[in-house]
C-alpha cells in the first residue's frame, strides 16, 4: 500500500468512527462538534509546526517525512474542518437561524476560517501548484490568517474558553519565527 494512502486511512480512520458513532447516537450533537474541532485544530497546529520544526531539526527522518507529506496534512485538517462544519448545518437545518448566527462574531471568525481553508483545499494539488507558480505559496500562507481566525472562533464560541487561550498560546509560538527574517545563506 503506497506510504499516501497509508497515511490517510491512519488520519481518517478516527473521523469515521466517531462520525459512526454520532450517526448510530453512540455520542452526542455536541460531543462530535467538539472533537471534530479539538482533532481539526491538532491537525492544524501540527501542519504549522512541520516547518519550524525541520528548520531546528532539518535531518530528522520524522521532520523529513512530515514535511514531504504537508500538503496532505493540511487536507485531513480540511476534512476535519468540513465534518466539524457540516454537523452543525445538518444539526440546526434551519437556514435563517444559520445566517443569523453566522454574523455573530464567533461564528463568523469560523465561517472565515473555513472559506480560506476551503479555498486552500482546492488549490492543494500538483495543477494548481504548476498553475499558480509563485503565487502558490503566497496564497497558501493565508493558512496563518485561517489558523488565527479558528482561534478566536474556538475562544469566542466556547462555554470555557481557558482550553482555547491554550492553543492561541501554541500558535502564537508557531508564529513567531516567521515574524523573525531569516538570513540568507552567505
Amino acid at each position: 500500500m503506497p506510504r499516501r494512502v497509508l497515511l490517510w486511512a491512519l488520519l481518517v480512520a478516527p473521523l469515521a468512527i466517531q462520525l459512526y458513532r454520532y450517526v448510530t447516537e453512540s455520542i452526542y450533537y455536541g460531543e462530535i462538534l467538539h472533537w471534530t474541532g479539538v482533532h481539526a485544530t491538532n491537525l492544524l497546529l501540527l501542519t504549522l509546526a512541520i516547518t519550524p520544526l525541520f528548520r531546528i531539526f532539518p535531518r530528522q527522518k520524522v521532520f523529513v517525512w512530515l514535511r514531504r507529506y504537508r500538503r496532505d496534512l493540511g487536507l485531513v485538517t480540511f476534512s476535519y474542518s468540513a465534518v466539524h462544519a457540516v454537523v452543525y448545518l445538518v444539526r440546526l437545518a434551519d437556514g435563517p437561524r444559520i445566517l443569523e448566527e453566522a454574523i455573530e462574531p464567533g461564528m463568523l471568525t469560523g465561517w472565515l476560517a473555513m472559506a480560506v481553508f476551503l479555498v486552500l483545499a482546492l488549490t492543494s494539488n500538483d495543477l494548481s501548484v504548476r498553475a499558480l507558480g509563485r503565487t502558490w505559496g503566497r496564497l497558501h500562507k493565508s493558512v496563518y490568517v485561517a489558523a488565527i481566525l479558528t482561534m478566536a472562533h474556538w475562544v469566542l464560541t466556547a462555554f470555557d474558553p481557558t482550553v482555547g487561550y491554550v492553543y492561541l498560546g501554541i500558535l502564537v509560538v508557531l508564529l513567531l519565527p516567521r515574524l523573525v527574517p531569516r538570513r540568507k545563506a552567505a
